[in-house]
């Protein structure tokens, strides 16, 4: 599934990690100031990843 068809609160995996899909939000990247990204948030351990928005044709696995 792309990244641009996902709705907020499905789960994913990212290179074998399990993640939940926040949707797009403004964070904050140290030395340039906030940015707009798609934001996932890691289970198991405590961190996010995040993807600028033109990445919207990479493909990910959806876990149901």
């Amino acid at each position: 599934m792309k990244i641009s068809d996902l709705k907020p609160g499905q789960k994913v995996s990212i290179n074998g990690t399990l993640a939940e899909y926040l949707g797009i939000q403004k964070v904050r990247i140290p030395n340039i100031g906030k940015a707009e990204k798609r934001v996932f948030k890691c289970e198991g351990i405590d961190s996010y990843k995040y993807y600028n928005l033109r990445k919207v044709l990479k493909r990910l696995k959806v876990r149901k």
